[in-house]
């Protein structure tokens, strides 16, 4: 008998020893849900980065729908929380990047979403999980992120550059995802102060006012769609919190870390097709319109007060189209707050985009004046698409449409190096000196991928503080167990001016890269808005540390550098001052 167990224990020994090294645990270090900014860069980093994956890395895209029709989402993260305050039981389908090792022994995972959904998906208790089609396993990636970005990857085929998605996810990692789905980040261009203070003011019951807009449904976590005027695309408000108990389960939320990644402007996009229209051009052949005032021209024209060439003046009058996001968007939120109104309810929202939008939903509503309508346009990729061409019938062919973006070269790649589309200048601040591709045109700028930079070369007036609609881009993680989060952001600050130059990084020389960082920060004010009720920091200069010990909102504070004091409790007002 002993022989016999001494048998089998020499058996099993070698075993272990010739099992392939595929074979052993795959852990999960990472899946992250929100903001599209920088879900290109942290997936570069992931694969790039030797600390991360580094050689014989791999990695694989995917988007849409899967299966037969209508199909399913190909990639999606499921709140599944239900307890005393309701039942929410929603999916959120969005692009998906999937990164892992050599071995198949460590899996990295990022949904794209938008910065809002990430908050909620993340602090939901019980936290949302990922949830990936079974075609995953036969299915091809669809090379969402250009190759020529990667080091490492599947061989392309002949003629294109770069390093190409696998054929499909090995059954280990799919099988490792689905066992641990677990959200484990969110990624957000706003705080999460901000972006709770966003989600209730989109979620509260009509009648809709500005600081309610009335997507609410009494009595219910879940509130009514906000639709696209240009497909079936919605944004679906659901209720969550950041600390305490959650509102839905009553289960308690955990504690959560701030870890800040880069900073990245808001650009004003603008379709120039029209020669008689935003494309007009003075008789020495520049555009007429090639500078905004935040106020009063952006506040009038996003207001839906005037909609027309007119509010510029030396322009012939021509009726033109604001394309808004939806209000649970980090963008739209960035944009209203640094641009429109005032972050501050008492100020009740003067020249907010939501201003006579009520339950006009989807939107697509004439102007007060000029000839104009303003419409609703769901997610990034579809904001460029309507300033690009728009829907090429129902509404308008794309010509005169104004709209905004978080910049980065993969945004608005469909419409770089044309003078046929192009961005603005805001308070003659051009966001984007410094940058490959700039140009005095107003085009937007393309580079070649990857297009590596001279640290503290790029985004010269966001750097300064000098261009004033921008925000920093956190990840959100909890307090213990996120050192690969960590990792991830330090490895995506590291190499961002290695491959495509999209953020500034948060803080100075970060992993040897020799970059300054950003000069500047945003105030920290208290929000005070049903129930939520946030002090900001009592430090000065906190948001530079990792983590963070940053609290309160920030989206529309006041841009101030590291040497200032007494700056707490300071956001800008409408006309662009400072106040408390």
């Amino acid at each position: 008998m002993r022989r016999g167990i001494n048998l089998l224990f020499t058996f099993l020994l070698l075993a272990c020893f010739l099992v392939p090294a595929s074979s052993a645990a795959t852990t999960v270090e990472f899946i992250g849900a929100g903001s599209s900014a920088i879900w290109q860069e942290f997936a570069v980093a992931a694969v790039n980065d030797p600390l991360l994956n580094g050689p014989g890395a791999h990695h694989w895209t995917t988007k849409g729908k899967c299966g037969p029709a209508p199909g399913v989402n190909c990639a999606q993260a499921f709140d599944s929380r239900s307890g005393p305050g309701g039942t929410v039981s929603d999916h959120q389908g969005g692009n998906l990047w999937v990164v892992w090792n050599a071995d198949e022994t460590r899996v990295w995972a990022y949904l794209a979403v938008d910065s809002v959904v990430g908050n909620r998906l993340f602090f939901a208790s019980p936290r949302a999980t990922l949830e990936i089609d079974s075609t995953a396993l036969t299915t091809a990636g669809l090379n969402l992120i250009d190759p020529a970005l990667f080091k490492y990857g599947a061989a392309c085929p002949a003629g294109t550059a770069g390093h190409c998605d696998d054929s499909s996810l090995p059954p280990a990692i799919y099988d490792a995802l689905a066992a641990s789905p677990t959200l484990t980040a969110a990624l957000t261009d706003i705080r999460p102060e901000d972006a709770l203070f966003a989600s209730l003011r989109v979620n509260c019951p009509p009648p809709a006012k500005l600081g309610c807009l009335g997507y609410g449904v009494s009595g219910k976590p879940v509130g009514s769609d906000i639709q696209s005027a240009f497909s079936t695309s919605e944004a679906t408000p659901v209720n969550y919190a950041i600390t305490g108990d959650d509102p839905v389960s009553g289960e308690p939320i955990p504690a959560f870390a701030t870890y800040p990644v880069g900073a990245q402007p808001i650009i004003i996009l603008v379709n120039r097709e029209d020669a008689s229209g935003l494309g007009q051009k003075t008789s020495a052949g520049k555009f007429v319109i090639a500078n905004v005032t935040h106020s009063p021209q952006l506040q009038t024209i996003f207001s839906g007060k005037n909609c027309n060439t007119n509010v510029w003046a030396g322009a012939t009058a021509h009726a033109i189209f604001p394309i808004l996001r939806e209000p649970l968007s980090g963008t739209m939120n960035t944009f209203e707050f640094t641009n429109l109104t005032n972050p501050v309810p008492a100020n009740e929202f003067a020249g907010s985009q939501e201003t006579n939008v009520g339950a006009k939903n989807p939107l697509a509503a004439a102007c007060s004046a000029g000839g104009g309508k303003r419409y609703r346009a769901i997610g990034t990729g579809e904001e460029v698409k309507a300033v690009e061409n728009g829907d090429g019938s129902t509404f308008f062919n794309g010509e005169d449409a104004i709209g905004y973006v978080f910049f980065s070269y993969e945004n608005v790649s469909g419409i770089a190096g044309s003078s046929s589309w192009g961005y603005l200048t805001i308070d003659g601040i051009d966001p984007l000196v410094g940058n490959p591709g700039h140009s005095a045109t107003g085009a937007l700028p393309a580079c070649t991928l990857p297009c590596a930079v001279a640290p503290n070369t790029t985004f010269k007036n966001l750097r300064s503080g000098a261009y004033r609609s921008f925000s920093f881009v956190r990840l959100i993680a909890d307090t213990t167990g996120a050192e690969p989060a960590a990792e991830l952001v330090k490895a995506a600050q590291t190499d961002v001016n290695l491959y495509v130059p999209d953020f500034v990084p948060y803080a100075k020389d970060v992993g040897g890269n020799g970059d300054d960082g950003m000069a500047v920060y945003r105030s920290h004010f208290t929000i005070t808005f049903d129930g939520v009720n946030v002090a900001p920091t009592a430090k000065n200069g906190v948001p530079f540390t990792d983590p963070s010990t940053e609290k309160g909102g920030d989206v529309g504070g006041c841009i101030k550098t590291l040497s200032n004091s007494a700056v707490l409790g300071e956001h800008e007002n409408v006309t662009g001052g400072c106040t408390k």
